[in-house]
């Protein structure tokens, strides 16, 4: 009997001390498992901080991108509206110089008329003063 307790009171001891083992290395796993879902929960949070980060990035590229457009677009405007404005400044030098010319062509068409008219009242003068000479009694 008293083998038996003496055997008893080991296999207790020992169920004790694997008890205290057991529970031991469950606290240890528990630990272990917290400081994994730790890590865990920072590295999804770092790499949701990484994401937005990128996302931050991406977006101010776009943007960075848009205005560098937005001021090539207002560039080219300027460009383009220099041009025209000089084109226009040409095309209104050039209707004021075919005015000018038109003017002037009319002028000399004007002298050329008067010329044309002159000439004929001469000849008409002159047709006349002969008819009046050849009827008049001295001519016969």
């Amino acid at each position: 009997l008293k083998t038996a307790l003496e055997r008893a009171q080991h296999s207790a001891t020992r169920h004790k001390r694997e008890a205290v083992q057991l529970t031991q290395r469950v606290n240890t796993l528990k630990m272990s498992l917290a400081q994994a879902i730790n890590i865990a929960e920072q590295s999804t949070l770092h790499k949701l901080e990484l994401a937005e980060i990128s996302d931050l990035q991406e977006k101010q590229k776009r943007s960075n991108h848009k205005l560098s457009t937005d001021i090539k677009v207002k560039e080219v405007k300027k460009l383009a509206n220099a041009k025209l404005k000089s084109c226009a400044e040409i095309l209104q030098e050039r209707e004021e110089d075919y005015e000018r010319s038109i003017s002037k062509l009319n002028d000399r068409i004007t002298k050329l008329k008067m010329r044309c008219q002159n000439k004929d009242e001469i000849i008409q003068n002159l047709t006349n003063s002969d008819r009046t000479r050849s009827n008049s009694p001295e001519s016969a």
